[in-house]
């Protein structure tokens, strides 16, 4: 054997150093392209292309787009710096399933009267003026809010540092954020990812979201022209003909986070066995979970044991369960939302937004008596919201505000989301969330399900099933 490293992401600064014709990730993508093809080894394929650019870059243009195989821009990879980016734009830089995505964290950091000012609004002086005004009342509020739980929780717990009673604080007061709330990420991302969200991003109708297309595009373009050509329009972007379907106002439940089941596999627990034993000595899959359906209960949990005897708290579940799915109806907060959608690999279809949605206020505002503060300050932002354009509005949507999503997932991420979801470590609404998940999930396959639960739980749910 022979391990070689090709190449590794490094600072820009030291990228800058070196010849700007050979300094792209071009001369990789080039290379790899040409393995299924050539007999020569991957080393001499890689220093051909990095001593022939301009070939390099031709060959990648013919096989990526003439041919089509797109997977060959994947070996690119970008790292990207976003800041003082809205909230509100995040939503659409974070679809992205394959890239990788660090962002401030409003759990842990204060922030400070900082927010996007749409460009849209400087043809209304008026409407700016006062846009900005709500902004920072919020913002007020939000530094209020951090003092007067950080004083409450000293009171209930007089052995927490100033540090952890700061954190705590701010894990509750962001709820009154607004999604106009600057920001900044480190985005790692491929090629071909990174053309998906130039399209989704020429797409959208904020300027500040063309104005993000226009500066990645720009600089990639200049670093790596031959990856990327299609950057505008997406399939994200198709609509349904708003008269097509009767609309229905979303009904919310009396109290959130909610999580609702819809639908589930049936004979999830001999499904997953059945595949178990496919993927290890083969068979016919149907003819062995009939087998298995046929066990007593004895039998199937000695079985389950035997599986689940060496398990850790970090180790993923094996693919077989991936055959069990599970669909969701959530109701959650924008807050717990911008946590949720970081479970990429599940299927996370966010609902229209509704602009009369409750509040999910933590209970500690409430204790703090600032929780009619908070109200009089969301009457506020809905009677402004509503002389703005539609794209505007959701700027001035709050944390606290609710969101409905259609969660499908199956039992494989559904043990990786609630490892870190359910643990004493998580944020109180997300956790909320997962256990109920959890507990919706159980009664469809009561054995392969017997370990689901935060890490800090794990020792606890490791008996015999």
């Amino acid at each position: 054997m022979k391990v070689s490293i090709a190449g590794y992401n490094i600072d820009s600064s030291q990228i800058a150093l070196l010849d700007p014709q050979k300094a792209t990730p071009e001369s990789i993508s080039a290379a790899y392209a040409r393995i299924s093809r050539s007999e020569k080894d991957i080393a001499s394929l890689r220093q051909e292309a990095l001593q022939e650019i301009i070939r390099s870059r031709k060959s990648n243009q013919n096989i990526i787009f003439e041919m089509g195989h797109s997977s060959i821009a994947e070996h690119a990879v970008f790292n990207i710096d976003l800041v003082g980016i809205s909230r509100l734009l995040t939503e659409t830089v974070q679809r992205s399933r394959l890239a990788s995505f660090t962002e401030k964290s409003q759990r842990y950091v204060t922030f400070h009267s900082s927010f996007v000012i749409p460009e849209e609004l400087a043809q209304y002086p008026d409407l700016r003026t006062e846009y900005i005004q709500i902004c920072e009342s919020l913002f007020a509020e939000y530094a209020l809010s951090i003092d007067a739980l950080a004083k409450h929780l000293a009171e209930l717990n007089p052995g927490l540092s100033k540090r952890d009673l700061q954190t705590k604080a701010k894990e509750d007061a962001r709820y009154i954020l607004p999604l106009a709330t600057k920001t900044q990420m480190g985005i790692t991302i491929n090629a071909r990812s990174l053309e998906l969200l130039l399209r989704r991003l020429s797409t959208s109708p904020c300027l500040e979201a063309k104005e993000l297309w226009t500066e990645l595009e720009d600089q990639i373009s200049a670093i790596a022209p031959s990856l990327i050509r299609y950057t505008k329009g997406d399939a994200a972007a198709f609509q349904m003909p708003e008269d097509s379907v009767p609309n229905t106002s979303p009904s919310w439940a009396d109290e959130l986070p909610h999580a609702q089941l819809l639908d589930a596999s049936a004979n999830g627990d001999e499904e997953i066995l059945a595949t178990l034993w496919f993927e290890q000595f083969g068979g016919e899959p149907t003819a062995l979970q009939e087998k298995l359906a046929r066990l007593d209960d004895t039998a199937k949990k000695q079985l389950w044991n035997q599986l689940f005897a060496d398990l850790q708290p970090w180790q993923k579940m094996p693919r077989a369960f991936e055959v069990m799915q599970l669909k969701y109806l959530l109701q959650l907060s924008e807050c717990s939302w911008s946590q949720l959608k970081r479970h990429r690999s599940a299927t996370l279809i966010r609902g229209a937004y509704s602009f009369d949605c409750p509040l999910v206020i933590p209970k500690p505002i409430a204790s703090c008596n600032r929780e009619h503060i908070w109200q009089d300050l969301l009457e506020q932002v809905r009677r402004f919201r509503a002389k703005l354009d539609q794209p505007l509005q959701a700027y001035l949507r709050l944390n606290a505000e609710s969101v409905q999503v259609l969660a499908t997932l199956n039992l494989r991420e559904l043990y990786h989301f609630s490892r870190l979801r359910s643990d004493e470590h998580a944020q109180w609404e997300i956790r909320l969330l997962s256990d109920q998940m959890v507990a919706l999930a159980k009664p469809h396959a009561p054995l392969a399900t017997a370990l689901l639960g935060g890490k800090s739980d794990f020792e606890n749910l490791n008996p015999d099933i």
